[in-house]
């Protein structure tokens, strides 16, 4: 995602996860309609205070346990994926965020 653009994906995104019985694999069914941003552009954003919920591998954080970042007031409204196997993308949870003007 360029710097300073959004999308937003119509696709469940994040966890949690279940079995897809057509192809055997597990989907991601976590909210639909999430917004995506390059990471940054998540400005004011701090990692999640539980360091269980910032877990990566070698590069960054993974995303696979859910939301990871938090605004400063504390409420839990994004995630991001910054390691090396992943697409770099924040993506805040829809019902915790709204467009203004």
């Amino acid at each position: 995602m360029p710097p300073g653009t959004f999308a937003v994906d119509p696709e469940p995104s994040g966890p949690p996860y279940v079995l897809d019985e057509s192809s055997g694999f597990l989907v991601e069914s976590g909210p639909s309609g999430t917004i995506v941003l390059n990471p940054d552009d998540g400005l004011g954003l701090e990692e999640h205070p539980d360091i269980s919920m910032r877990r990566g591998y070698c590069c960054g954080m993974d995303g696979e346990w859910g939301p990871n970042l938090v605004c400063k007031c504390g409420a839990i409204i994004a995630t991001l994926y910054s390691d090396c196997y992943q697409v770099q993308e924040v993506r805040l949870q829809p019902d915790a965020v709204e467009r203004c003007e």
